[in-house]
């Protein structure tokens, strides 16, 4: 089987354009500059030095780069599957994707993968996923190619492996089963194949003890610490603007934040806006 858009969590220019706004601030700057930035000088860190190797990358056309992609770590709810889609929306500006899709050449796709996306229930079955997974990245979607040329166009892809720890456990844990080394196998063969002008991949986990070592190895790695209560303010300002809460209606929420211990996750501000904006509208 090969796979199709439809098939996998697809995130193209609009979808990402949703998450973040449009831009506001380019031009030759690596990172720019979105209406809906991320906050604090940890997080623009991480996401000036990912997208400057990445475009680096491909711009130069590095298809046997040693650097495969990134290792984001710490603890839940904290902003790394939102920084990978960021640096995703980023290559598309770089790259100049603007979601026409007047053609491959410029266009860039983030695709985001969880367990769910490739478990199977028959041996071997999980393992001829993975390699459909990277034949995916690399190729575009099946039939795009079906007659293509070897100077064709390809699409590029920021491949997200989310919560990464549920795939690949480490081979010394007590949990790891025969089925966990041939996945780490065949996801190893892919890892030192991938065409990195092409393709970046990046891992997510909360729990760095339980990945292989050999993984950890292939990736540069990047710990996410507890948010800064500024930016867990910002978060709680934006979150609230986009529900239509006033500065009043959403001082509970801010209060909470400024109190020391009472919120560590951006997760957990996303969920006290919520309930305000639903207490809100229930009360109206």
């Amino acid at each position: 089987m090969s796979l199709r858009d439809t098939d996998v969590n697809l995130y193209d220019f609009e979808r990402l354009r949703r998450d973040f706004g449009s831009f506001v601030e380019g031009g030759d700057t690596i990172p720019g500059r979105t209406e809906r930035e991320l906050v604090g000088a940890g997080y623009q860190r991480i996401l000036t030095e990912t997208a400057r190797i990445v475009a680096h990358q491909w711009q130069n056309h590095l298809d046997r780069s040693a650097l495969k992609g990134f290792l984001f770590y710490g603890g839940v709810g904290i902003g790394k599957t939102t920084m990978a889609k960021r640096l995703a929306y980023e290559m598309c500006r770089v790259m100049g994707d603007d979601g026409s899709r007047a053609t491959r050449v410029n266009e860039v796709a983030f695709v985001l993968v969880d367990g769910a996306d490739i478990a199977r229930g028959r041996y071997g079955e999980t393992e001829e996923r993975l390699r459909e997974l990277f034949e995916y990245a690399r190729d575009g979607e099946a039939g795009y190619h079906s007659h293509k040329h070897d100077d064709d166009p390809k699409r590029r892809t920021v491949l997200l492996f989310d919560d990464v720890e549920s795939l690949f456990l480490t081979r010394s844990s007590a949990g790891a089963k025969e089925w966990h080394f041939s996945q780490n196998s065949v996801f190893f063969h892919n890892i030192d194949e991938l065409d990195t002008a092409h393709t970046s991949v990046v891992l997510t986990t909360n729990r760095l003890d339980l990945l292989d070592a050999a993984i950890v190895d292939r990736f540069m790695s990047y710990e996410f610490g507890a948010p800064a209560e500024q930016v867990l303010v910002e978060v709680a300002r934006s979150k609230a603007q986009l529900q239509g809460l006033t500065e009043e209606e959403v001082e509970p929420v801010l209060q909470l934040i400024r109190t020391e211990g009472r919120v560590r996750s951006i997760r957990e501000v996303e969920r006290l806006v919520t309930r305000a904006y639903v207490d809100k509208v229930l009360a109206g």
